[in-house]
């Protein structure tokens, strides 16, 4: 009897491991799926609440990483307080932590340059992602934003979008949003930041912004 028993368990986990792909439904509405990906490399592993929504799934486009949940990063001020700076280098305004878990990362902040009244100024504003384990390090292009005495000037940065290695998943990464006076220091001329969108995100939403595109 215990050998049949045995039999029995080995020929049952047999049949688990070769039932690929593998769906559950209710209704004709999705609830779980383990699927190949586009070129049948791996599979993709999806789970749906229950209206058929994607709640939980990994990146088929990079095969690594998660699709969703999107990560949203709390973004706070890197000095407690301070809403604009007059510093004449690089500082960070604002600084977040996340644990990567998606192949992507997405970002868009808006910046704001301000004069003091007695000179216009030139204010630079980029992004700089590090992650902690590796020292890999992603930084945005440099975008600078100018404006006439007594008048002050909005920028909307981004989206900026980066593929994060496969190597940083799971690793303890910074994001600081940098601002500066570049040109026309003092005179109460200053520049402030605001986050907007700052986020782990997937390949299909990211790609587009790769190269980083940024308003007039």
């Amino acid at each position: 009897m215990n050998k049949l028993n045995r039999q029995q368990r080995q020929a049952d986990e047999q049949g688990r491991q070769s039932k690929y792909p593998f769906s559950v439904a209710h209704g004709g509405v999705p609830d779980f799926t383990v699927l190949p990906n586009a070129d049948n490399s791996g599979a993709v592993v999806s789970l749906y609440d229950g209206a058929g929504t994607l709640v939980v799934a990994t990146d088929a486009a990079t095969k690594y990483g998660l699709a969703r949940p999107f990560t949203q990063v709390p973004m706070y001020p890197s000095q407690p307080g301070l809403v604009y700076s007059g510093a004449g280098s690089a500082i960070p305004l604002y600084s977040g932590q996340l644990v990567q878990l998606n192949s992507c990362f997405y970002l868009s902040w808006n910046f704001t340059v301000s004069s003091g009244g007695v000179t216009g100024l030139t204010g630079s504003t980029y992004a700089k992602l590090v992650d902690t384990v590796t020292g890999w390090t992603w930084t945005t292009p440099t975008v600078a934003l100018s404006t006439g005495v007594s008048s002050t000037g909005n920028l909307l940065n981004g989206p900026f979008s980066v593929q994060v290695p496969k190597s940083s998943l799971g690793h303890f990464m910074t994001i600081d949003l940098y601002g500066w006076v570049s040109a026309n220091t003092g005179n109460s001329n200053a520049v402030a930041i605001t986050p907007l969108a700052v986020l782990g995100a997937d390949y299909a939403l990211s790609q587009a912004y790769f190269a980083g595109t940024t308003s007039p």
